[in-house]
């Protein structure tokens, strides 16, 4: 069971040129998506970097943006032979290089994701608790655990599934496939869980609005991961255990894969930008506003001021 074939398309039945003209439309949309997933991050990348203990949260989306930018270089790259069909191919080592850096970016970011929705409905759920008991070095502990679980498990598939460190075990590599299965639905209902668990929060307060700030923006995310980014790790999974796999869900799900990845930082932007004044703020306080430092994290303004600080002294 080769692993390279996650990551390539299959071979289409009897394709037309209109379905060849659509599926060049889709890649070439994918192709620009990821360009703007790619200035976009690096923006987030960048000013994170320069205040990345300001907010615990911070180092979270200094994470986040770390994936999907390593994440959307290969997949910019993976898409180049599918628009020069007949003109460009990438050797097999290449093509398996890129797959099995594209899932395990895909996978850190929605671990991200989870521990993000998490801990933003725990820090809404028990401010008090939150804000005097969370362990100082949480988010740093949490973000290293992802990458090395994530790093372990794509080394395990990458040993299985392909020749990287010898012969590959057909039984094992489905074995993993059906762990990553299971990882994928966890982390889904760890998500959905949360985010509904922060939406009630927010609506059944003292105080009804609409979720502002860091709430909003993790409730945003889980749904932008729900519909853009799970059906990426869908089609892995169906092409790596050879389940039946519509020809066009290939496209479809390389398509909003880039659109998830690429989204984050319209998000941000959108989110932290005031009423009047878009455009004409600076990024550095449009992105501090959207992660909480200007508006509530959690139980409310002033609370959540003083927890920060007691956090980050």
């Amino acid at each position: 069971m080769e692993w390279r074939g996650a990551g390539q398309r299959a071979a289409p039945p009897e394709s037309s040129q209109e379905d060849e003209a659509f599926n060049l439309v889709i890649l070439a949309l994918t192709e620009l998506l990821s360009l703007g997933g790619l200035l976009g991050n690096g923006v987030v990348l960048w000013l994170l970097s320069r205040n990345v203990y300001r907010n615990p949260f911070s180092i979270y989306l200094l994470d986040v943006a770390c994936a999907d930018l390593i994440f959307l270089g290969c997949h910019m790259v993976a898409v180049i032979p599918d628009l020069l069909p007949r003109q460009l191919t990438f050797p097999g080592f290449v093509q398996t290089s890129l797959a099995t850096l594209r899932f395990f970016c895909y996978i850190v970011g929605l671990s991200l994701l989870a521990a993000i929705s998490t801990e933003q409905c725990l820090a809404t759920l028990f401010p008090a608790w939150y804000l005097c008991r969370r362990p100082r070095h949480l988010t740093t502990c949490v973000c290293a655990l992802a990458w090395a679980l994530c790093l372990l498990l794509d080394l395990l598939l990458s040993g299985a599934c392909t020749q990287f460190f010898g012969e590959p075990s057909g039984q094992l590599c489905r074995t993993l496939w059906l762990v990553v299965a299971a990882l994928l639905a966890t982390l889904c209902c760890a998500m959905c869980l949360a985010s509904l668990l922060l939406l009630l929060r927010v609506e059944r307060g003292p105080q009804r609005h609409q979720p502002r700030g860091f709430a909003g923006l993790v409730l945003l995310a889980v749904l932008l991961a729900l519909f853009c980014g799970l059906p990426f790790g869908v089609y892995w999974l169906t092409r790596s255990l050879h389940w039946h796999t519509p020809y066009h869900f290939y496209h479809f799900s390389f398509l909003m894969a880039a659109a998830h990845s690429s989204a984050k930082p319209a998000i941000y932007f959108c989110l932290g930008s005031a009423r009047g004044r878009r455009l004409r703020e600076p990024l550095r306080l449009v992105l501090q506003r959207a992660l909480g430092d200007e508006a509530e994290l959690g139980a409310g303004r002033e609370a959540s001021h003083r927890g920060l600080v007691d956090v980050t002294a």
